[in-house]
């Protein structure tokens, strides 16, 4: 046996612990403390070397469980003898012989490690104590030298190991080695050695040491006294002769993330040797389901020192490991140009056109007392039923509503006044008296679990906030930024209620200029809406990203409770593409706003707002998605049944299909008609339309007028106007029925044109060019092309083409 000295040199940890790409590893202290089980990479190290447990582990503690206690300089008159680390020759001897002299616990361990006596006295194995709790056990002691010149010793001892489990005191430690230094230990060290088997522990080193002893071999055999995992300081390595061959543990109980505690310490013993190091496979049968299976292992198994040699000589050089890439965070969000076009949506399908998206954070800012909570729910309960809101189309859905103001009566009366009870109160509105910012995650669950949530409402935001932030533009941004996040992940309109400041707002001033926080909530939300004052009603200004500045008269009716636009809502649209849209409805029963662009090759956006307008009208429905799925429309089923009752039961009143009425009433104006302009419920100003203009803009009309009496809406052909007869003294009246009837009649294959009136008929018909197929009566059976089933017309409505 050789005697290994560890000279004093400067510590670095890293030479001792692997740190990963993040300068973190686990801390010896807290894994020796923890056990085998602890994983946590809570220990640091900097650029220069300083390192610190975040547990609060201190550095002394870190290094005694490295075996690389911190040097101390201590006067000799105050130092402890150096007996109590280690001992000397003689006492060494002695316990080993003390060991030797009795069938102890310890010796019968020994003895079935395949430790004989001859190797107990070879390498002066002995019994002792370790202090354990309050108590002391006994303990095997393997003696590591101290110092170059064999005259001190270190006691690595192992306690106890034959106790079983349930009868080890509380703090039992397998091994205990205080103030040993992590060193090289050999067992078998030729003078003339040029190769080294390194193994994972002592044991195992004794062992495979004495199979090279008994040979005669030039391999030395040793092991590091704190284990594979801990690699000893260079000049340790140093004194390994030659070429290294790693021998470590096999078929390790994997840890949490896959790696094996035998391979990781070879690989970490290898780096640091560099070139020297070979890593091999202890021998093991191919059908071996031992865990841990080591050196001892395979001897006691009948292998050999020639299947270790053979082992050697097919170990591989090391590979390190290429070093780990860190994953930019930033790679996973970047998006080239070509991909984000291709994902983008072609149009914006509004929850509610021109004022609020599905995906996004709106603020709503009032004065006090001005009716925010009833604005909420107009617009809540005009969600839940799919029904309109200041005129306007919406998205049906559910409704989540944070009320943190108004109690239980006052809500339940106002949706009185709003006519909830003709649905039973029972719509999907949920509510909440209590929330608070820091429950957003709460609430994104929430809002998964119940799939079709539209809208969001927080009233108001001052009672929602769970921090004592003023209302200021930095504040404002850190508060606000969450909200919008969860809208845009959750595909949901957060609608947020605000107060306004008590400044005065000048003639010119921005009236957004009022909300508190003003600059952070208009660069954070994407749309705001301020509601002032005005001389007989409110203005409701509204801004976002998608349409102009909108400034609406509203109003809170006094009977229901609702706040009501003053004026009508009539976007701009082109009428041939209104027909072509609701023939393909017609045809193909119902499609998303990108399938019905793309079929007739429009504009995805002006398909948008026709769906808008005909929604409106009752001409379509809207199918919401669930969730963030696309919404899909259908012609409507009032619609619908208009159609049928009027294919199904022809009018036999033939006076009420072909009368005129009087021409006085025909020349008196019409019922007033807002002009389609992109800002046409911002104004209530209307032109004078000369009496011929009148007429001509009536005839062009392709839907109900508003005002028209009720004995018009339910007759055959609904508005007088476009009853035309042959004997009308006007030409615009009489000119299409004169054709119809100065033609020979209609038969079978001849090709007409519908000229009845404005009717489900007519917007079915349009202008096409249909096809007879028989006639029965006073009635035509016609076919289109793109038709699924045939119709029957009156043949006084059928002009020939």
């Amino acid at each position: 046996m050789v005697a290994s000295y560890n000279a004093p040199v400067q510590f670095d940890i890293r030479n001792f612990v692997e740190f990963d790409a993040q300068n973190r590893a686990i801390c010896p202290s807290c894994a020796s403390i923890k056990g085998s089980g602890f994983k946590k990479r809570n220990l640091s190290v900097a650029p220069n070397g300083a390192y610190k447990c975040h547990r609060g582990c201190t550095t002394d503690e870190i290094r005694s469980a490295l075996g690389a206690e911190r040097p101390r300089q201590i006067p000799t008159a105050i130092a402890q003898p150096a007996s109590n680390t280690t001992i000397s020759p003689p006492q060494v001897k002695g316990i080993c012989a003390r060991l030797l002299a009795t069938d102890s616990p310890a010796r019968k361990w020994l003895h079935d490690r395949g430790i004989t006596d001859g190797l107990i006295k070879r390498h002066s194995i002995g019994v002792g104590r370790a202090k354990v709790g309050n108590q002391h056990l006994p303990a095997i002691t393997i003696p590591i030298p101290a110092n170059s010149d064999g005259t001190q010793f270190y006691q690595k001892k192992r306690v106890a190991p034959w106790i079983s489990e349930e009868n080890q005191p509380n703090g039992y430690k397998p091994w205990s080695q205080y103030g040993i230094p992590n060193s090289v230990y050999f067992t078998w060290l030729p003078a003339n050695a040029t190769q080294t088997y390194l193994c994972e522990g002592e044991w195992d080193a004794i062992r495979l040491g004495e199979l090279l002893r008994n040979a005669d071999s030039e391999i030395a055999c040793a092991s590091f006294t704190s284990g594979a995992g801990n690699v000893p300081a260079q000049d340790q390595l140093d004194l390994l002769p030659g070429e290294v061959v790693i021998f470590y543990d096999r078929n390790d109980a994997p840890l949490k993330n896959g790696d094996r505690p035998g391979e990781i310490g070879a690989k970490k013993v290898a780096k640091v040797l560099g070139d020297r190091a070979r890593i091999a496979l202890v021998p093991m049968a191919d059908d071996c389901e031992i865990k841990g299976w080591d050196t001892s292992n395979a001897i006691d198994s009948g292998f050999t020192l020639e299947d270790f040699k053979k082992a050697a000589a097919n170990s591989l050089p090391f590979q390190p490991d290429e070093p780990k890439r860190r994953e930019n965070p930033l790679r996973a969000r970047m998006v080239k140009n070509i991909d984000l076009i291709a994902r983008a949506a072609d149009y914006i399908d509004w929850l509610v056109p021109d004022l609020l998206t599905p995906n996004e954070l709106f603020i709503l800012g009032t004065p006090p007392r001005t009716g925010k909570s009833l604005f909420c729910l107009t617009l809540a309960k005009a969600i839940a039923t799919g029904g309109t809101f200041l005129d306007r189309p919406v998205t049906q859905g559910s409704v989540i509503y944070v009320n943190c103001e108004d109690g239980e009566t006052k809500v339940k009366y106002r949706q009185t006044a709003q006519g909830w009870e003709q649905w039973g109160y029972d719509l999907p509105v949920y509510w909440f008296d209590e929330f608070k910012l820091s429950e957003l995650d709460d609430m994104r669950e929430l809002i998964e679990d119940l799939g079709d949530v539209r809208l969001l409402v927080l009233d108001t935001l001052s009672r929602v906030r769970n921090d004592n932030a003023k209302e200021s533009s930095s504040e404002m941004g850190r508060i606000l930024e969450p909200l919008q996040q969860l809208a845009r992940d959750m595909g949901v309109c957060v609608l947020l209620t605000h107060h306004l400041s008590e400044a005065t707002l000048e003639k010119d001033d921005d009236p957004f200029k009022l909300l508190r926080g003003n600059s952070s909530i208009r660069s954070t939300c994407r749309g705001a809406m301020v509601m002032l004052p005005g001389e007989h009603s409110y203005r409701l200004i509204s801004e976002n990203g998608w349409s102009d500045r909108l400034d609406l008269n509203v109003r809170i009716q006094p009977d229901t409770l609702e706040w009501k636009l003053l004026g009508n809502w009539n976007p701009r649209v082109d009428g041939d593409m209104k027909q072509q849209i609701l023939d393909h409805l017609n045809l193909i029963g119902e499609a998303t706003i990108q399938e019905i662009a793309t079929e007739l090759n429009f504009n995805a956006g002006s398909v948008c707002t026709i769906l808008h307008r005909l929604q409106r009208e009752d001409m379509v429905e809207k199918i919401g998605g669930t969730g963030r799925q696309l919404a899909h429309y259908k012609r409507s089923a009032n619609l619908s049944q208009q159609l049928d009752m009027l294919l199904g039961q022809p009018n036999s009143d033939n006076t009420s299909v072909t009368a005129c009425p009087n021409k006085n009433n025909l020349e008196e104006n019409p019922p007033e008609k807002v002009i389609n302009s992109p800002k046409s419920d911002h104004t209530s100003d209307t032109k004078q339309i000369a009496p011929d203009a009148k007429l001509d803009h009536i005839l062009e009309n392709d839907h109900f007028l508003p005002n028209s009496p009720n004995s018009v809406r339910t007759s055959a052909n609904p508005h007088p106007v476009s009853v035309v007869c042959p004997n009308s003294q006007n030409p615009k009246l009489g000119q299409d029925r004169t054709l119809a009837h100065s033609t020979k009649p209609l038969k079978t294959g001849d090709f007409v044109r519908y000229i009845g009136g404005d009717s489900p008929m007519s917007m079915l018909c349009g202008s096409r060019q249909l096809e007879v197929i028989r006639i029965q009566g006073d009635v035509a059976i016609v076919k289109y092309e793109r038709w699924a089933i045939s119709q029957t017309i009156p043949l006084v409505d059928l002009r020939l083409v």
